[in-house]
């Protein structure tokens, strides 16, 4: 018989379980958002009591209790209302149509999957009735029916592929294990939860680390399940063993090219640690100089070369002197051009009408005559008639390009069509930043503002969308370093990338710089892990 049951609550009839288990959770809501409204953003914290925390004010340690006791409140409240519904006859019975309207009730409140588990680990849950998956082989089955409460196990949740943490309560019958309740909580939405409450600023984070030292919440998806002491970082694994070790107190640790200082407190529920932190002073990583100086040379070689092909089309395209010369004067030029810069790819000349007139090498001979005036690059020299690099786009051959144009121009300012040479980046990219990164872990690619990505040989990234392609679907740290890259010119950033072989999931630090040639832009990115 379960020690933890009274056994008043062990008769009490289903619909009066479902009534109280409403009454009960919703009151724990409340007071939840009442926290909530309680809890101001600690915009700047200065720690009182402890002389070696000049970081946070005595709001700091409010903010730490006050979410903790959120976090702690609701897994309270989960854990209680299951405990009444695997009391009920009709859980200890398996009579599912019966045991659901109380399911239902507790994942409306609480966000997450509500399940009724047999003894052979097949499954209910409220959204689809019988399952047809089976749980026997999840580690906290075993103990779940060998009588034991499960009361925080993280689990990817087979039923929604939700990062989840784990609620169950077993029901008995005449002392054995008939069944099982489960609420998988959703971490996204227990997350938004805390992070609402705090209302942090931007230089402050939280973060939640179970027993282990592994992360049960984050405002950053993809940094939950990890372990922050696997990423390396002598510093951090101390940090995360005096945390995990200690009931309250402060530390700091080295991450991503900042101190950070942070408080924590045990959440006592389930030995969950509550952190409260502030990113401060910048430092000097391990291998950040370095990676500035590698930043700095492949911006110059490909700088230099992507110049080179500039000046080259401008010499060829003045010496048209403003008008559509002979054909064998064309095709002599584009056949020079051509041998002179290994990356290109094709020479066209377009006339106003936009139609091909003379395309070389050999190979696009085919393409003489061909219109291109419903193309975007032909409507852009339309109407700037201006040298443009064009953005990047799949071109028929099947691998991505640019376009870099010059506008034909006579003296008196007369447009006489244009000449487009056909460039692609990952070739270039590839052979000139290959010798300097060498022997290194530094992994450079490019981007276009836009998210479309022009190399990336490390990773198979060449011509993806960061926020379009199903590559980067779970890699909300990675879609998020991309936003930055392309509001700002420069910077630096950490995220969370995802391993294809093994699956791992590992920190890693971003920085990156801008090329510019005719208003177009390209971020040359260098990604490294942070730590030896």
């Amino acid at each position: 018989m379960n020690k933890n049951l009274s056994p008043h609550h062990r008769h009490l009839l289903p619909g009066k379980i479902m009534l109280f288990t409403v009454i009960l959770i919703m009151a724990g809501a409340c007071s939840s958002k009442q926290d909530v409204h309680k809890t101001d953003s600690p915009a700047r914290m200065h720690l009182v009591d402890h002389p070696d925390a000049p970081y946070f004010d005595i709001d700091a340690r409010a903010a730490v209790g006050t979410s903790s006791a959120i976090i702690e409140r609701n897994l309270l409240h989960a854990l209680t209302s299951l405990r009444l519904i695997a009391a009920a006859p009709a859980t200890r019975s398996g009579i599912w149509p019966e045991i659901r309207p109380a399911l239902l009730t507790l994942s409306k409140v609480i966000p997450g999957a509500a399940l009724y588990i047999q003894p052979d680990g097949n499954y209910y849950n409220v959204d689809q009735g019988f399952t047809g998956l089976n749980l026997s082989d999840r580690p906290y089955f075993a103990p779940l029916f060998s009588g034991e409460e499960i009361h925080g196990s993280l689990i990817y949740s087979r039923s929604t592929g939700k990062k989840s943490v784990l609620l169950a309560v077993p029901a008995f019958e005449n002392g054995e294990v008939t069944g099982a309740v489960a609420l998988s909580i959703f971490l996204d939405d227990f997350q938004q939860l805390i992070s609402e409450a705090l209302n942090l600023e931007p230089d402050y984070l939280w973060y939640v680390l179970d027993e282990k030292g592994s992360t049960v919440l984050h405002p950053r998806a993809d940094f939950v399940f990890l372990n922050p002491a696997d990423q390396g970082s002598p510093s951090m694994v101390q940090a995360v063993e005096e945390i995990t070790s200690g009931d309250r107190g402060y530390t700091s640790y080295k991450f991503a090219g900042r101190n950070t200082h942070i408080l924590y407190q045990k959440i006592p529920f389930n030995n969950w640690r509550m952190v409260l932190g502030m990113i401060g002073e910048t430092i000097d990583e391990d291998f950040l100089p370095e990676a500035y100086e590698v930043l700095k040379e492949i911006k110059s070689v490909i700088h230099v070369k992507l110049n080179a092909m500039d000046n080259d089309l401008d010499e060829m395209v003045h010496s048209f002197n403003g008008r559509i010369p002979a054909e064998h004067i064309v095709r002599n030029s584009f056949l020079r051009f051509y041998d002179n810069n290994p990356y290109v790819v094709s020479c066209a000349l377009i006339d106003t009408y936009g139609t091909i007139v003379f395309a070389e090498p050999s190979e696009f001979h085919p393409s003489q005559g061909e219109s291109i005036s419903n193309q975007e690059n032909y409507f852009i020299m339309q109407k700037n008639r201006a040298p443009m690099l064009s953005n990047s786009f799949l071109a028929v051959e099947g691998f991505d390009a640019v376009s870099l144009q010059y506008p034909i121009i006579d003296s008196r300012g007369n447009f006489h069509g244009s000449v487009s040479v056909l460039i692609r980046p990952d070739l270039m990219v590839e052979e000139l930043v290959t010798p300097i990164i060498v022997g290194t872990f530094f992994e450079p690619w490019l981007m276009e503002p836009d998210g479309r990505i022009l190399f990336d040989k490390s990773y198979d990234g060449t011509g993806r969308m960061i926020y379009l392609d199903y590559l980067y679907e779970e890699m909300k740290t990675f879609r998020q370093l991309g936003d930055s890259i392309a509001k700002n010119k420069s910077g630096q950033g950490d995220y969370i990338h995802i391993e294809p072989e093994s699956n791992e999931s590992v920190v890693k630090m971003a920085i990156w710089d801008t090329i510019e040639l005719h208003n177009a832009q390209w971020r040359i990115i260098i990604s490294y892990p942070p730590y030896d």
